[in-house]
C-alpha cells in the first residue's frame, strides 16, 4: 500500500532555529498539535542547539515528534487504564508494527511526563484489545468509542480470509512480527518506567496468551493442518505479494520449530513462510516477556521461554546458507524443505537490523557476512544509483529505496565514515521536504511515496539519539550533555 508523490512543496515556513538551515520548518503549530510533551520539547531544544549541522539539526526538530504532532488520533486515560490510536500517517488505521515503533523512542523520556507516560501504556492497552479482537490482523479500525471515522480499507474488498475479520479489522494479514511488536513495546516501557501495573492485567494478559497459542499453531507444518488451517487469505489481485498461493494456504513447509508467517514486515507475503527476521525478533522478545513475568505468570513466563529456544535453535540449525561470495550467512526466508530466498528488505525486522533487536551482536562473523550480503549487488533488492544506494523492496518495486535502510545502516555500523555517508544521503533523499518518506527513486530522491510516513520519521529521529548517545563527536558540538 503505497502513495507516490513526483513534486515537492518547497513553499517557506516559519524558521524556528536562529541558524538558517535549506529545510523549511514544517512541525504543525502548538495548538494544532494532537498531542505535546513539555521533555520531549526540551529534548529537542537541547539536541538542536548543540548539533553541528543545522541541515540535520532541522530534519530531527521535524521528524522526531512527527508522531505525536500528527498520529495520535485517541487519547482516552478512562478510568482503569488509558487507551491511544496510532494512526501510521497518511492511511487512517493503526498498525500494530507501526504505532509500537512510532512511539518506542519516546520510551525513555516518559518516566519526566505522567501524560506521555500513560500515551504509551496506552498504545499497549489499546494493542492488547485489537489482538483479542483479531490476532490475525495486521492493522484496525479505532474503537467505537473513539467516534473516530472507519473509511473503507480500498485495498481489501475481495479478502476472504479464515478466520474472517472483525469488525475491529482494517486488514487481515498475518505477519508474525505484529504480535512480537506488541511484546516489544510491552518490554521496553516496562524496562524503561519499572511500571509492572499492566502485567496483571487481565487484557494485557489475554493478549499475551492469544500471542502464544497463535505462534504454536503456526509452527506446524502445510500438511499437519492440511484442510483445518488455522489461518488462509486470498485477494484479487494483479500483484501476486498481495496475495497467498493455493487458495490462501500459500507456500508448503515442513515443521522445524520456526513460527510461520505469511506476509513480510512490508505488508508483501512471503515466498517463504519461515521469514527469519521476524523469528528472530520473536525469539528475543518471547525471551523478554520471560523476564517480565517469571515472578507473576511463572507457567506463561515458562512458556515463553521454551518457545524462544526452540526458534532461536531452529534459526541456527536451518537457516544459515552457504554462498559462494560471502560464505556463511542468514537467509530471509526458508519452508523446512531445504528451499531459501536470499535477500533482504528494508522493512523491519529486517537482516540488516537484527543486532538492533537483540538477536545477534553487531561483530558476530555471520552477521558480518549477512550484513555484506544485504550491502551487496548480490542483494536484488539493493538499488545503487549515481549517487544513491540503500535496500528497498517489493513492496515499492524496483529501484525504490527506504530511508529506513539508511537508518539501519547507521544503527548497525561501528564504522565512522560509513554514518557520515550515510547521514548525508539521508539529508538528500529528504529532498528538500524537511522529513523522511517512505521510498526513494535511487536517481531521483524527488520521486519519493508517502510523504506522510510517521514510522520513518520517528527511526530517523530515534536514530539521531543513538549518535547523540553513543558517538556523539560524529553530530554534536564539544560540550554536549545526552539528556
Amino acid at each position: 500500500m503505497f502513495m507516490f508523490k513526483s513534486s515537492v512543496n518547497n513553499e517557506e515556513t516559519t524558521t524556528k532555529t536562529e541558524n538558517q538551515s535549506k529545510f523549511p520548518f514544517v512541525r504543525p503549530k502548538e495548538s494544532e498539535r494532537k498531542f505535546c510533551s513539555p521533555i520531549i520539547e526540551k529534548v529537542i531544544n537541547n539536541m538542536t542547539l548543540k548539533m553541528k549541522d543545522k541541515d540535520l539539526a532541522r530534519l530531527f526538530e521535524n521528524c522526531w515528534p512527527n508522531t505525536l504532532d500528527t498520529t495520535v488520533a485517541w487519547f482516552n486515560v478512562g478510568e482503569d487504564f488509558p487507551r491511544t490510536f496510532i494512526v501510521t500517517g497518511d492511511i487512517p488505521a493503526m498498525w500494530l508494527r507501526d504505532s509500537t515503533n512510532q512511539v518506542i523512542s519516546y520510551v525513555p523520556y516518559s518516566k519526566c511526563d505522567d501524560k506521555l507516560k500513560n500515551l504509551i501504556l496506552g498504545v499497549i492497552y489499546m494493542q492488547a484489545e485489537l489482538i483479542i479482537c483479531d490476532p490475525y490482523a495486521n492493522a484496525y479500525y479505532a474503537p467505537p468509542e473513539s467516534k473516530l471515522p472507519h473509511p473503507k480499507n480500498p485495498w481489501s474488498g475481495t479478502d476472504i480470509t479464515t478466520p474472517p475479520p472483525s469488525s475491529a479489522t482494517w486488514e487481515k494479514k498475518w505477519e508474525l512480527d505484529s504480535l512480537v511488536s506488541f511484546l516489544k513495546l510491552s518490554h521496553n516501557y516496562w524496562h524503561n518506567t519499572g511500571d509492572d501495573s499492566f502485567l496483571t492485567n487481565k487484557i494485557w494478559l489475554e493478549a499475551v496468551n492469544t500471542i502464544l497459542d497463535i505462534m504454536e499453531k503456526q509452527q506446524l507444518g502445510t500438511m499437519q493442518e492440511f484442510k483445518n488451517e488455522a489461518y488462509k487469505f486470498s485477494r484479487l489481485t494483479r500483484n501476486t505479494t498481495e496475495t497467498l498461493m493455493m487458495e490462501g494456504i500459500g507456500a508448503p513447509v515442513r515443521r522445524i520449530g520456526l513460527v510461520k508467517s505469511q506476509f513480510r514486515p512490508s505488508d508483501d507475503s512471503t515466498t517463504f513462510p519461515f521469514l527469519i527476521p521476524s523469528n528472530a525478533f520473536a525469539s528475543v522478545e518471547l525471551s523478554h516477556l520471560h523476564e517480565m513475568i517469571d515472578s507473576t505468570s511463572p507457567d506463561i513466563a515458562k512458556k515463553a521461554k521454551n518457545l524462544s529456544q526452540i526458534i532461536r535453535e531452529s534459526i541456527y540449525s536451518n537457516a544459515i546458507i552457504s554462498h559462494r561470495h560471502f560464505e556463511n550467512i542468514l537467509a530471509y526466508e526458508i519452508d523446512g524443505y531445504g528451499s531459501s530466498n536470499l535477500m533482504d528488505d528494508a522493512n523491519l525486522p529486517s537482516l540488516l537490523s537484527l543486532p538492533y533487536f537483540g538477536f545477534i551482536d553487531n561483530n558476530d562473523k555471520i552477521y558480518l557476512k549477512t550484513r555484506d550480503f544485504v550491502l551487496s549487488d548480490w542483494n536484488k533488492f539493493r538499488f545503487s544509483g549515481e549517487k544513491f544506494n540503500g535496500v528497498g523492496s517489493p513492496h515499492t518495486g524496483l529501484g525504490y529505496i527506504w530511508p529506513m535502510s539508511l537508518c539501519m545502516k547507521i544503527l548497525t555500523s561501528t564504522n565512522d565514515q560509513e554514518i557520515l555517508e550515510t547521514l548525508e544521503l539521508l539529508k538528500e533523499s529528504s529532498a528538500g521536504t524537511g522529513l523522511m518518506h517512505e521510498s526513494f527513486y535511487y536517481n531521483d530522491p524527488n520521486n519519493y511515496t508517502r510523504s506522510w510516513f510517521a514510522w520513518a520519521n520517528s527511526l530517523f529521529g530515534e536514530t539521531i539519539l543513538h549518535l547523540a548517545k553513543e558517538k556523539p563527536y560524529l553530530i554534536m558540538i564539544d560540550d554536549f550533555k545526552f539528556i
